[in-house]
């Protein structure tokens, strides 16, 4: 009989982000720490530091706890600046206590690490 050590399963969200993006043949692994924000009613802004785990030339996928919704417009930006965008959610797939998000950028990101 055969024995496996070290076996790992991946966790619900994490599982939940993987499938998601896989959804998008052109997803790439990526780990780059953002902070996300949105806006919701009268000027309140909802915000959260997040990684963005995954990446194609115009989405990201990560993972939040904020109450996002489909349609929802995002502002992302990592600590230095150099990444500074708006996205839309165009996917959402709920887990245990995270949502697998999946945003698309909304004008081109001239520096974005990966080109189309």
């Amino acid at each position: 009989m055969r024995q496996t050590s070290n076996l790992t399963l991946p966790s619900q969200s994490d599982s939940a982000l993987r499938s998601l993006a896989e959804l998008f043949p052109n997803a790439a692994p990526l780990r780059i720490s953002i902070s996300v924000s949105v806006a919701r009613g009268k000027g309140h802004l909802l915000e959260e530091s997040t990684v963005i785990e995954f990446g194609t030339s115009t989405m990201v996928f990560f993972e939040t706890r904020l109450p996002l919704e489909l349609a929802d417009k995002l502002h992302l930006e990592n600590s230095d600046q150099s990444l500074g965008t708006d996205a839309v959610v165009v996917a959402i797939r709920d887990g245990i206590s995270h949502r697998a998000i999946a945003a698309r950028f909304v004008a081109e990101v001239r520096n974005w690490i990966i080109q189309g």
